[in-house]
């Protein structure tokens, strides 16, 4: 397959004929790892797809069977033999669905594997909010950053459900970044392109919580990373949702989760799940 607007090509198998596909929500200034540094340190000859979010105005408004349906008309149109399907953090619930697609369409069940499973419900929204007020801290004062704080905390009390919190988050985030940004010297094309990735961000977040992911979860690997707040270990710990969880089974290493991606033991690990 050629490089499309639903997959970025990150290995191109040398020859093999299957597939894994990999969904995440990649971006530019990112610090965590990537997929891309998970597959550099694999032993495979897999094709490895990685997702593509859609434009920045659709993720505003798309919802999760919308998401599933922009990723899976290439592989509809392709018909790769899909080995794998691979999730980070809110990505994994994308996978679990993508993977019932890919079972109808081929046959049978391609492999699932979680990194630090996490599903969408409020309280990720306003953490990842109060982690981009965050990043405003050496443009902007104490005081501005806890009334951005604060602000984000009457959105969450005021609008608790997944569609309006993204909404007013989204607001606030460029009320706050507009000041902080043009002080930190960003020109307005940058500061656009900053405002329409965390909007992208939060469109995919609540898209995630349409979806089920569930029973696919069941006979899923997960690997979780040693981060408490991060993952299975996230959800263990907040309690929203746990008792609805679990997975196949879990392989836990004692690596943080922003790294974990990048890790060689979690790779080689990963290598021996995907061979045949």
């Amino acid at each position: 397959m050629g490089e499309s607007g639903e997959w970025k090509i990150l290995a191109d198998g040398g020859g093999s004929d299957a597939v894994v596909l990999a969904v995440d929500f990649d971006t530019t200034g990112r610090p965590e790892a990537r997929f891309s540094d998970l597959v550099a340190n694999l032993t495979t000859d897999l094709a490895v797809w990685e997702s593509i979010p859609p434009a920045a105005e659709a993720a505003a408004e798309w919802s999760g069977k919308q998401y599933i349906d922009h990723w899976a008309r290439a592989v509809e149109q392709e018909r790769p033999r899909v080995h794998a399907v691979m999730g980070y953090c809110a990505g994994s619930v994308f996978a679990a669905t993508l993977a019932e697609r890919v079972a109808e369409l081929q046959g049978s069940d391609p492999l699932l594997l979680l990194f630090d499973p996490e599903i969408t419900v409020a309280q990720t929204l306003l953490w990842q909010f109060h982690k981009i007020v965050g990043f405003m801290s050496s443009v902007l004062p104490a005081h501005d950053i806890e009334a951005a704080r604060e602000a984000g905390r009457r959105c969450y009390d005021t609008s608790p459900q997944v569609g309006p919190l993204k909404q007013g988050l989204t607001r606030l985030v460029r009320e706050v970044g507009e000041p902080a940004f043009t002080r930190a010297g960003l020109d307005r094309t940058r500061r656009e392109e900053l405002f329409e990735a965390f909007g992208s961000f939060m469109g995919y977040l609540a898209a995630a919580g349409d979806l089920d992911p569930f029973e696919r979860w069941r006979s899923a690997t997960a690997i979780s990373s040693s981060s408490p707040a991060s993952g299975l270990n996230g959800i263990r710990a907040a309690g929203v949702g746990a008792d609805r969880i679990s997975v196949g089974r879990e392989l836990t290493f004692d690596v943080e989760h922003a790294t974990m991606l990048a890790d060689q033991k979690i790779a080689a690990t990963v290598s021996d799940l995907l061979r045949p």
